[in-house]
């Protein structure tokens, strides 16, 4: 058996708990253009998250809970001054809006260094790398094929990443583009009122 430190326990069951509330809020809440995507990532993550620590690939787990998640922090900054200039409304509007692209644009940076750069390599290094080292029962495999579900969801939302950054150059502002159909269901909302 592997030995595991406590803080890697910690952070294993805490990961785990927020990605299982990330799925069960996921449900709850309304239903955005990539629900399929989201739903799929948090549930592979959370299996992924299981498995790596039953059959000893808790290494390979940390790093890649290390490198997915830094770029989640300035998107979650950007949508909050996106959120509040669209409240205040005005001059504060326009600098809420200067600062959300710019917390947009470094988000994309680190989402393609970490997720498009270094996470593949972490999924190529556990693939083929590793195999001398462990057996390929069926937990190994799975965790391999999970990782590369993930990679695949990368590549899926660093398309949609580009599209807000095309909008970003070409119109001035950044929207989420899986929202669309909130903004349209709101305005008929308020059109049968």
């Amino acid at each position: 058996m592997i030995y595991i430190s406590d803080a890697l326990k910690a952070y294993y069951v805490l990961y785990a708990a927020r990605y299982g509330q990330g799925l069960v809020s996921l449900l709850v809440e309304h239903k955005r253009k990539d629900f399929r995507e989201m739903a799929l990532h948090h549930f592979v993550t959370v299996w992924l998250i299981g498995l790596s620590y039953t059959y000893g690939w808790t290494r390979v787990g940390a790093v890649v809970m290390v490198l997915l998640d830094p770029a989640d922090v300035p998107l979650h900054i950007a949508k909050q001054f996106k959120y509040v200039g669209d409240v205040r409304g005005g001059a504060r509007k326009k600098s809420c809006q200067a600062a959300a692209d710019f917390f947009f644009m470094v988000f994309m940076f680190l989402f393609a260094i970490m997720r498009l750069g270094l996470y593949p390599y972490v999924v190529w290094t556990a693939h083929r790398e590793s195999a001398p080292y462990w057996k390929q029962q069926i937990g190994g495999r799975t965790c391999i094929i999970l990782l590369y579900v993930l990679l695949a969801l990368q590549i899926y939302w660093f398309t949609l990443v580009l599209r807000v950054a095309i909008k970003v150059i070409t119109c001035g502002s950044a929207e989420d583009v899986r929202s669309d159909d909130d903004e349209d269901d709101s305005s008929e909302h308020k059109k049968r009122k």
